[in-house]
């Protein structure tokens, strides 16, 4: 939902920021804002309307709970994450709640070894983290471990809902810096439709991109928060 501070790029240094994330170890302290402890709401409503189907992956699942959620519903669910951290906390919910989902440590960007296992994919919060051309190739690496008609729901903050987001973290949070103006923003991601829509173009047909909320959390207060986002639907060809 909103990344740490300053993060870099790079999948060993990715992986460091957002284990220190998850040991506590960052501005957010004990909890980041997208570890809200329960599943998404997009989520919930999605498997409610009988969309969610087959074997499930949840990609940049982090501790899990929309995986958890699945795997309770009866789901065949896979949560991969790049943080060893959060797959040992998923792990462990799991094995508290006596779910059989599956969680392991793998790069989306690459995905090997899963080609072609899932029918589903969710991810609340991956996508929005990539620019252009990351993003087009974790579409690709999204449709190699996809089977053909398989559909990927991505649940991707907005550039208003970021603003928010960063913006009551702040007032939280010393550490936050507060959102610039938008004549002073530098040049950065874009978090639009377009931009969920350019990144599916090749191999996914673009069914909706339908505005949305993505639940947050301040964690010195853990007050919820919903923040305007995209909830994206493309098909696999």
């Amino acid at each position: 939902m909103t990344e740490p501070v300053g993060s870099p790029d790079g999948p060993a240094v990715m992986t460091e920021v957002f284990d220190a994330v998850y040991r506590g170890e960052s501005p957010f302290g004990k909890r980041p804002p997208w570890d809200i402890g329960a599943p998404q709401p997009a989520y919930v409503a999605l498997e409610e309307s009988g969309l969610i189907s087959g074997a499930v992956l949840d990609a940049g699942c982090g501790t899990g709970e929309d995986a958890l959620h699945l795997a309770g519903k009866g789901y065949a669910v896979m949560g991969l994450d790049l943080s060893p951290t959060a797959i040992s906390l998923a792990r462990e919910k799991a094995g508290e709640r006596g779910l059989e989902a599956v969680f392991e440590v793998a790069d989306a960007l690459e995905l090997k070894g899963y080609e072609g296992c899932f029918d589903t994919v969710i991810d609340s919060g991956l996508a929005h983290t990539f620019e252009g051309d990351r993003l087009r190739s974790y579409a690709a690496a999204l449709r190699r471990a996809c089977r053909p008609g398989a559909v990927a729901h991505i649940l991707s903050i907005s550039d208003e809902g970021s603003a928010e987001m960063q913006a009551r973290l702040a007032e939280a949070i010393e550490e936050i810096p507060a959102p610039l103006p938008d004549d002073d923003e530098p040049p950065a991601l874009k978090r639009s439709a377009d931009h969920l829509r350019n990144g599916f173009a090749d191999g996914w047909t673009v069914e909706s991109i339908d505005e949305s909320l993505m639940r947050g959390i301040i964690p010195t207060t853990s007050e919820l928060l919903d923040v305007h986002a995209w909830l994206g639907r493309f098909r696999r060809s």
